[in-house]
């Protein structure tokens, strides 16, 4: 079965990270997923960037908590690819589900729930995924792994991706431990003793990030993993297809 290309942000390569035209340029490349992150406003919108604070992506500054969804939405959000568009929003979480809904990507959400805790950000988020009717073409990772279980206490059948960037001894035991359908290893760790062996054994899906190496994504290829998360969708359709 081929690897799956799940684009890192979007088309980070090319377009600013976290923005619609990232998301619609890797959807018009042909990339089987979106990753993305969610974060709350102050007044509970979800919206998709990394960090928690907009200085290093927009020519706004602040917590993205401590600002409302129309604070947010003055700043122009291309700081990161200036070059490839005059203008950038910040995107709703809604918005990307909208534009994804009509073909056969799945989109990876990432719950960044740590530095900042956003109470009841899970439940918010799966219930606009139950209401655009995409459980099934939707998973959640996190670093945050107690709000992957809470995903799961709120329904079961929720695919839940472990997100880690250090070795782990037997990630495929503690996926299993947590009912995690995938691990999400920084892609180093991939080579481990065991890690591959033990996920593949117990059916366990390893989705590496972030690899933007065309020598190194045949290298996981030949480990067999099922997706690799990339700044570079095309590079990777390039290598991989």
């Amino acid at each position: 079965m081929a690897v799956e290309i799940w684009a890192h942000r979007g088309n980070s390569f090319q377009f600013p990270e976290n923005t619609m035209e990232a998301f619609a340029s890797a959807l018009a490349l042909g990339a089987d997923g979106l990753e993305l992150d969610v974060h709350f406003t102050s007044d509970q919108q979800i919206v998709v960037t990394h960090d928690e604070s907009i200085e290093r992506v927009s020519n706004g500054c602040g917590r993205v908590v401590d600002q409302t969804l129309a604070q947010l939405r003055s700043y122009n959000f291309h700081k990161t690819k200036p070059e490839s568009v005059q203008m950038a929003k910040i995107p709703l979480l809604a918005e990307v589900l909208e534009l994804v809904k009509p073909t056969q990507a799945m989109i990876n959400i990432e719950i960044k729930s740590g530095i900042v805790l956003y109470e009841g950000i899970e439940k918010a988020v799966w219930d606009l995924v139950r209401d655009f009717g995409m459980q099934d073409r939707v998973l959640y990772s996190s670093f945050n792994h107690f709000s992957l279980t809470t995903l799961k206490q709120i329904d079961s059948h929720t695919k839940i991706g472990l997100l880690y960037s250090e070795a782990m001894v037997d990630p495929a035991l503690y996926a299993k431990h947590v009912q995690a359908e995938a691990i999400h290893p920084f892609f180093p760790t991939c080579f481990a003793p065991g890690v591959m062996e033990g996920c593949l054994a117990e059916h366990i899906d390893v989705n590496p990030w972030t690899v933007d190496d065309a020598e190194m994504m045949q290298s996981l290829q030949k480990l067999g993993v099922h997706a690799i998360i990339t700044n570079d969708p095309s590079l990777a359709l390039s290598v991989l297809r």
